[in-house]
């Protein structure tokens, strides 16, 4: 009988191949996941100036991705990490983000989520930090507010 892992790992695929992305598929994965509203040309400019992505497939149809910039010596923060909601609670998200951390070698890495997926990142082996503040502006700044993601600072 195979174990959990080689089901996650002979239903998924990951690739760092930005080449062969749909853009336009990866926005719609976003925005199924109520994550973020993005055109897919920006979602391609930062993923193209990332230090390391990695894209997710099932059956050759794209199904999550996740990225991360870095400094490339001290820091590397992990951003856009999303699966595609009929394939979230599979362990995909999970195979996705061990192939991401595997091609980051830095002892500092970082990453932003949306509040409810703490436990999620926690299991990863992340831990809550104390010392990082966020700077938004604009629509980003309500969003944010909204969501949960930043807090108003007392006086």
């Amino acid at each position: 009988m195979q174990d959990q892992d080689e089901i996650i790992q002979s239903s998924y695929t990951l690739s760092d191949d930005i080449t062969a992305i749909d853009w336009w598929r990866l926005a719609h994965i976003y925005a199924e996941a109520n994550l973020f509203d993005r055109k897919p040309f920006d979602i391609a400019r930062a993923f193209n100036a990332s230090y390391a992505s990695v894209f997710m497939f099932n059956k050759g149809k794209l199904v999550g991705a996740a990225r991360a910039v870095s400094d490339g010596v001290y820091y590397v923060t992990v951003f856009d990490v999303c699966v595609d909601p009929a394939h979230q609670g599979s362990g995909a998200g999970r195979f996705l983000m061990e192939g991401l951390l595997a091609k980051l070698p830095f002892e500092r890495i970082f990453l932003t989520s949306v509040p409810d997926k703490k436990g999620f990142y926690g299991r990863l082996g992340f831990l809550p930090q104390t010392n990082a503040m966020g700077l938004y502006s604009g629509p980003a700044l309500d969003t944010a507010l909204q969501r949960g993601v930043l807090v108003q600072a007392d006086g």
